[in-house]
């Protein structure tokens, strides 16, 4: 009878996990984004996208999979402390896709001391479902509300 229970609470247990992976919004694995990205957790970060994702920085060319996202968020992390918060505006989604978009604010400090660089500007997150019905980054876009000053 002891055993039957153990299985029993666990089988909930695992059935309640799923339930609530399926339940978390899309503003939710952006706000899980952004306190990773303060809290300069590389490998927390790259497990929020999709097999083959595409970041768009405000300047540059596109970095695509997660190979070249986890190259270019390195460097930054190594030379920078980011703090930034983001501002949902409209989160919607659709069968298996969904997006969300809206502002942000970031302060960016040079990890050996220096001025730190203040950033504003637009994001968007584009998700899919994949794997357990969790909700990942296929595509990410940042804009500028000005030029970077370095």
């Amino acid at each position: 009878m002891k055993r039957a229970s153990i299985i029993a609470a666990t089988a909930l247990t695992f059935a309640l996990q799923a339930q609530a992976a399926l339940a978390a919004t899309v503003t939710d694995v952006s706000a899980e984004w952004a306190g990773y990205w303060n809290a300069k957790n590389l490998k927390a970060i790259l497990t929020l996208y999709a097999p083959e994702p595409i970041f768009c920085p405000t300047n540059g060319k596109s970095w695509s999979g997660i190979a070249e996202i986890r190259k270019n968020f390195a460097g930054l992390l190594a030379v920078y402390d980011p703090r930034i918060v983001l501002a949902s505006v409209r989160s919607e989604s659709s069968g298996d896709l969904a997006y969300d978009t809206g502002s942000y604010e970031e302060v960016v400090a040079p990890v050996k001391g220096g001025k730190a660089i203040h950033a504003q500007g637009t994001y968007l997150f584009l998700f899919k479902r994949v794997g357990r019905g969790r909700w990942k980054i296929v595509e990410q876009t940042w804009t500028s509300f000005e030029p970077a000053k370095l």
